[in-house]
């Protein structure tokens, strides 16, 4: 399956760290700085904000090395698109 290839592409011990650091490094932010996250006083929509939490647990998921059995968790979990969600909420948080 595809997921799985693209998933095996990903489990290198560089990249988990990574994501991993992204990951924790974005909840840090939220819990610093909640008012930046917040539909009413930032320009994010609460779409974004389960998404970015999505993110965070995605990408701790990955980073500490848990591999779903089942492939709906495994696509669930998916560190890519988590990858590229923690990637914008660092830049919303620190532009």
């Amino acid at each position: 399956m595809l997921a799985d290839k693209c998933y095996q592409l990903m489990d290198k011990s560089l990249l988990r760290a990574l994501i991993l650091i992204m990951a924790l490094t974005l909840a840090a932010c939220v819990f610093w700085d909640p008012a930046r996250f917040a539909a009413n006083t930032s320009s994010l929509q609460i779409w974004q904000g389960i998404l970015l939490i999505w993110a965070v647990c995605s990408g701790v998921t990955f980073g500490v090395g848990f591999h779903p059995k089942r492939i709906i968790w495994r696509l669930f979990f998916h560190p890519l698109p988590a990858f590229f969600f923690l990637l914008f909420g660092l830049y919303h948080f620190f532009k």
